[in-house]
């Protein structure tokens, strides 16, 4: 830059600002000075501009130019003004002024006159010719030009001159002798007859020119330069040098060559490879095309000789003769081999054309070429390709017999003739991943023995391994299940071969190779490093320790500590103002003041507390510690131990959070369960879901279906957000059908339409763009299904979390939504309970009428009955007592009395039939012994035994007592065994057995050694008025016994059962809750217990602990081998019914542990049996067992999709029964 002081008033200073910028393009670096400051004191500049306009020339002595011009001689200033007076620009150049200028001054002409002045960096570097054949004058001459910069070339005569400048010119010329054959203008003009000087600057030193021939020369030639002396030379050179034309104002004919230039680029194929070369050879001209292939810029190639290409591959004859072609103005063309700047090889076809002077010979050369390296290559690819994957087959065939241990050697020699080919040096790892085994390996091997050079370079390789220094010439990743594990390169000089491995793919294979045997040595290696494993996971656990000599003031701590607060091993310095400034800044005063009360107090040392890593991410660290004191209690030492417990912290977080919700919803859930109010249960959820997630409002919708089974939402409670009048009462009709989407082909019903949570963020690219005015905006968006198995029940929506929302949100609310389900499905049962309960109560008042109405009938017919019958009976007991009745009378009062007893026996028996059925039998259930029950119930029986020749046998029941009521359970036995002496053969036995089922149950068993039943008909025993045909017989009966005597034992808690078989009698049983089984009486009717009239305390019905199994079957054979085989099963209690009606009653009624049910059933299908259970909240839970003989494939599937809990066929597997019951029993 060229300094200039610049001296005026303030519109000099306004100028001056305005044209900084383009003074400064210039080269210009303008400062201002005000005239009335004057020059005196100034610093000194390369320039003074000096601004007359104001000044008078009287006052131009006071600006001080004289001082300056005294300080600094030589120094140039330049007068601006408007307009000169004469005797104003007389002054000036009196004064020293180099230059006058009227303004405007453009920045422009100021700089063109700094060069024409000389002023400015010197012309560094410029070559100089010195004519001069004396040694000891050019000693002087190169002294003084060596000095300033320049360098000089000594030229000894005019002859070698000529020569040596045609083909070289020098940026100037020095004549200090010429011969004196020759004037000085003569040597002149035969210097400028030479294009190649014409511009060449000519200095002319004093004392070498002859009288009178200076003056000549000068005044008839241009561009001389006169210098008094040799000390004066180099700043004349300079002055002269830095006025020389610039590139921006090249010569006339070098428009015309740029011309002939153009016309000749457009004769040139767009693909050509063309240069243009003087005739020296040096490159003047390429076009992109040559820089393409070469690799080299147009810069770096233009002033350079063709040898920069040259590859080494043709022999020194081979370019002699190119050159002497072209040197005679003959055409060569040829194929020569190039090196591009890269160190890769390329072929051409050239065509190399000189360009004739007028007297024949060349000037410069055009070459124009064309890329053949592809043919070359091609020739030799094929059989390098073959032979390369045949040392990749040996090199492979090597490895796999190598183990870990000899691994590094094992590569070295197996690759070695392949790298011998390739004419690689060296092979490269650069592992990424940890292969452990490789800390046993020589990280080096170096080049021996004709082997190649091997390097391992890891994460953990030496320091200063530094690794090849020759090129990489094949690379490769090394990759393992598509990840990258590191990096396999060759190194050495780069060759076809090399080439040829690249790209053909074959570094790949060896990559795969190289690969295949890391894997293999890593399986190797682990196998053997278990206990040196386990040491490594300890040091990485996590946790650092640290020591503080509080005297001194000296802190250590392991290398884990760094690491513990966010930075790598080692990069943190050891001090207490680091350890400080890594906590969190909420936290230092807490942790400086536990240190303090350590120190000071003896306080046990341990704090939780945070720390900012260098990312800003926030970690918690636990730290425990303890003080070391000296024999006076002074405090010398303190040792500490730091462990990073964030996952702790985020855990017990979330915990909190999972409590806090927990507690939300099991609050909610009993709110709703004990009051039963389903929106503000939804009201009370919502808004702590809100306060819980941080949102700023949202909703929580059922989802139903209307006649079209479209589903629509209503509305259960929602933020009220409203935002005028309009949305305040669409606000007030939640929970209402007039609160309801129907149309959900938009956000709202995204998820009911995908059936998974909808997230809308920022960065989803999905907005809420068709909000009413006045809405508030939506920024995040979250709407989440309900289901209820795979039905969707609703949907909740939340909005303006700001975080947003994500799949962590959405898994922490699972308990929500479940809840949120659950009560959904609970309110739809009880509003489904209340129609049921409103039906039943309506089916009640029904039954209630009716049974009054029987009750009336039965009353009215007891009353009209028992008054005759009294009668009857009263006169037939007065004729039995008269003792003058003969013997035919006597028979006769007999038949009357036994008629009566009949009737009223069956009166009676209809009657409480009539009580059982409708829920008004009054029972006393105590304990009772059955010894004497069943003393007093034979001695009813015993005539009529005798009378039949029936034989009686009773076990021996003393000390066994059940619970019952006394005159019932004796109504019972009396009709099980009256009905085993009436339906017995003739000298026929009937016998009674009492045994323990298990410690809960005791069973009556009635056996007699009648006919039998046919199983078929087992199940009609138990039917009021169904005597099995017995009515066509001479044996009295009304049918009613048994099904009493059923209703009876099950009122009490018990069951009833038979057992028969045509030819073999019958066996009749009851079971009985014992004394010491109490607590599992679950009786199976409604009955009013009341205390028995000698007991002085109600006893309660405690629910049933005896695991239950309802059989549903119609066969009977089928009942008694499964009444069999549980017998295998202790403590299994059997209930069997061959009707599915009556199944399903004692489903509800008995509440079973499981279900076996038959599927082709008399009365009802077997699937629609499990349809109702399954669909009633009471027994929906019980496993449900089919067993049946449908046991095709298709018929077993669909058992399963149906929903039975297993399938099992008959014939019955036993085992196979015993373990499914087993599992559900369990």
């Amino acid at each position: 830059m060229i300094d200039i002081a610049v001296v005026g008033d303030s519109a000099t200073e306004q100028w001056l600002a305005r044209q900084a910028q383009k003074l400064e393009s210039e080269g210009l670096r303008c400062r201002f000075v005000h005239r009335e400051q004057g020059l005196g004191n100034a610093r000194e500049s390369d320039l003074w501009l000096v601004d007359l306009d104001g000044i008078t020339p009287g006052t131009l002595e006071s600006l001080g130019l004289n001082e300056q011009t005294e300080k600094s001689p030589g120094r140039p200033w330049i007068a601006v003004g408007r307009h000169f007076s004469l005797e104003t620009a007389q002054k000036v150049l009196s004064m020293g002024a180099a230059r006058c200028f009227g303004k405007p001054l453009t920045p422009r002409a100021l700089a063109e006159s700094c060069r024409e002045l000389g002023i400015g960096a010197p012309f560094h570097g410029a070559a100089l010719a010195v004519l001069e054949d004396r040694e000891a004058v050019y000693q002087d001459i190169d002294g003084a030009l060596t000095g300033a910069g320049f360098s000089s070339a000594r030229l000894a005569d005019l002859q070698k001159t000529l020569e040596a400048l045609r083909w070289q010119a020098p940026d100037g010329l020095v004549l200090s002798h010429y011969p004196e054959s020759l004037s000085l203008r003569g040597v002149i003009d035969l210097l400028r007859s030479f294009p190649e000087l014409t511009g060449v600057p000519v200095f002319l030193l004093r004392g070498i020119t002859r009288q009178g021939e200076l003056l000549q020369a000068m005044s008839a030639v241009a561009d001389v330069v006169y210098i008094a002396d040799v000390s004066e030379l180099p700043e004349a050179v300079s002055r002269r040098l830095n006025r020389r034309p610039t590139a921006n104002s090249p010569p006339r004919r070098l428009f015309q060559k740029l011309h002939d230039y153009e016309q000749e680029h457009r004769a040139l194929h767009l693909h050509a490879i063309v240069s243009k070369s003087d005739r020296s050879g040096r490159i003047i001209e390429v076009n992109d095309r040559f820089c393409e292939i070469s690799g080299y810029s147009a810069d770096e190639l233009i002033g350079q000789n063709h040898r920069i290409l040259k590859s080494g591959h043709h022999a020194p004859e081979f370019y002699r003769e190119l050159w002497s072609t072209i040197s005679q103005g003959d055409v060569w063309r040829g194929e020569i081999c190039n090196q591009a700047r890269d160190g890769s090889c390329y072929w051409v076809s050239s065509t190399i054309v000189p360009y004739l002077d007028q007297s024949g010979r060349p000037y410069q050369y055009i070459a124009i070429r064309k890329d053949i390296t592809h043919v070359k290559r091609a020739e030799v690819q094929i059989s390098q390709q073959r032979e390369l994957a045949a040392r990749l087959g040996e090199a492979g065939a090597e490895l796999l017999s190598v183990g870990w241990q000899d691994g590094v050697r094992g590569i070295r020699s197996a690759l070695t003739p392949l790298c011998h080919l390739l004419q690689a040096e060296g092979i490269l790892l650069d592992l990424h991943q940890d292969y452990p085994f490789l800390k046993d390996w020589s990280w080096v091997l170096p080049e021996s023995e004709g082997m190649p050079a091997l390097w391992i370079r890891t994460t953990d390789s030496p320091a200063g391994d530094e690794g090849p220094i020759c090129q990489s010439i094949a690379e490769a990743p090394l990759r393992t299940n598509n990840v990258r594990v590191g990096t396999m390169s060759l190194h050495g000089s780069a060759g076809a071969m090399a080439e040829t491995f690249s790209q053909r793919g074959l570094v790949d294979l060896l990559a795969n190779i190289l690969v295949g045997a890391l894997a293999r040595w890593q399986r190797e290696y682990e196998h053997e490093i278990g206990r040196e494993r386990l040491r490594v996971a300890q040091k990485y656990s996590g946790i650092g320790t640290w020591e503080w000599n509080i005297r001194t003031g000296s802190l250590y701590w392991t290398e884990q500590i760094p690491v513990l607060f966010g930075y790598s091993e080692g990069e943190l310095e050891t001090s207490y103002d680091n350890f400080i400034g890594a906590v969190h800044p909420e936290d230092r005063e807490a942790v400086e003041t536990a240190i303090k009360r350590t120190v000071e107090d003896n306080h046990p040392y341990r704090i939780e507390h945070r720390v900012v890593w260098p990312d800003g991410r926030i970690r918690w660290l636990m730290e425990t510690g303890d003080i070391t004191r000296d024999e006076a209690g002074e405090a010398i030492r303190m040792l500490g131990v730091v462990q990073d417990v964030t996952e702790i912290r985020e855990a017990d977080l979330k915990l909190e959070r999972q409590a806090i919700l927990l507690n939300m919803l099991h609050d909610s859930l009993t709110a709703f369960v004990l009051e039963g109010r389903f929106r503000t249960t939804l009201d009370t959820m919502l808004k702590k879901l809100l306060e819980l997630t941080e949102s700023d409002f949202g909703y929580m919708a059922e989802v139903l279906h209307g006649h079209d089974d479209k589903p629509y939402l209503r509305i259960q409670a929602i933020t009220d957000i409203s935002w005028n009048a309009s949305s305040k009462e669409m606000f007030s009709r939640v929970g209402t059908d007039r609160f309801e989407f129907r149309e959900l082909d938009n956000l709202l019903g995204a998820c009911i339409r995908e059936g998974k949570p909808v997230v809308v963020d920022p960065q989803s690219g999905i907005s809420f763009s068709h909000l009413p005015p006045g809405h508030p905006e939506i920024r995040t968006f979250l709407s989440v299904p309900i289901f209820i198995g795979p039905e969707l029940v609703g949907t909740f929506a939340l909005a303006n979390r700001q975080q947003g929302y994500d799949e962590k949100l959405i898994e922490f609310l699972r308990p929500f939504s479940a809840t949120y389900g659950v009560i959904i499905n609970s309110q739809r049962m009880l509003d489904m309970e209340e129609i049921n309960r409103r039906n039943l109560v309506r089916a009640k008042q029904r039954a209630d009428q009716a049974n009054r109405a029987k009750s009336e009938f039965l009353s009215s017919m007891s009353h009209e009955l028992r008054t005759p019958l009294n009668a009857i009976l009263g006169f037939s007991q007065l004729l039995d007592t008269d003792s003058d009745l003969n013997e035919e009378q006597q028979d006769n009062v007999q038949e009357i009395l036994k008629a009566s007893r009949h009737l009223l026996t069956l009166i009676n028996e209809v009657l409480d039939l009539a009580r059982i059925e409708s829920g008004k039998l009054d029972l006393s259930l105590e304990a009772i012994p059955l010894h004497d029950l069943l003393e007093e119930t034979l001695t009813l029986v015993r005539h009529l035994a005798r009378s039949r020749d029936i034989a009686l046998h009773v076990e021996d029941t003393r000390g066994i007592r059940v619970t019952a009521d006394w005159t019932r359970l004796k109504q019972a036995l009396l009709n099980l065994v009256s009905n085993a002496i009436k339906y017995n053969r003739a000298q026929g036995e009937v016998t009674i057995t009492v045994g323990q089922h298990d410690e809960n149950w005791v069973d009556i068993r009635v056996s007699d050694t009648g006919p039998g039943i046919e199983s078929s008909r087992i199940p009609e025993l138990f039917q009021p008025f169904n005597r099995l045909g017995a009515e066509l017989t001479h044996i009295e009966g009304t049918g009613i016994g048994l099904a009493l005597t059923q209703r009876l034992v099950e009122l009490m808690g018990g069951s009833v059962g038979v057992e028969s078989e045509v030819g073999n009698g019958s066996v009749f049983w009851l079971r009985l809750p014992s004394e010491q089984g109490r607590g599992a009486i679950n009786t199976s009717a409604s009955p009013v217990v009341q205390p028995h009239s000698h007991s002085g305390q109600a006893t309660e019905v405690p629910e049933q602990s005896t695991p239950t199994v309802l059989y549903i079957e119609d066969n009977p054979a089928n009942l008694k081998l499964v009444s069999r085989i549980l017998q295998r099963h202790p403590g299994a209690r059997l209930l069997t019914t061959s009707s599915g009606a009556e199944g399903l009653v004692m489903a509800r009624s008995e509440q079973p542990d499981i279900v076996l049910l038959d599927i082709n059933l008399p009365d009802t299908d077997g699937y629609d049996i499990l349809r109702t259970l399954k669909a009633d909240r009471g027994t929906e839970t019980i496993p449900v067992i089919a067993l049946t003989a449908n046991a095709m494939h298709n018929e077993v599937r669909r058992g399963l999709q149906a929903g039975f809990d297993d399938y099992l066929t008959k014939p019955i597997n036993v085992d196979e029964l015993l373990v499914t019951l087993e599992k559900y029993l369990r």
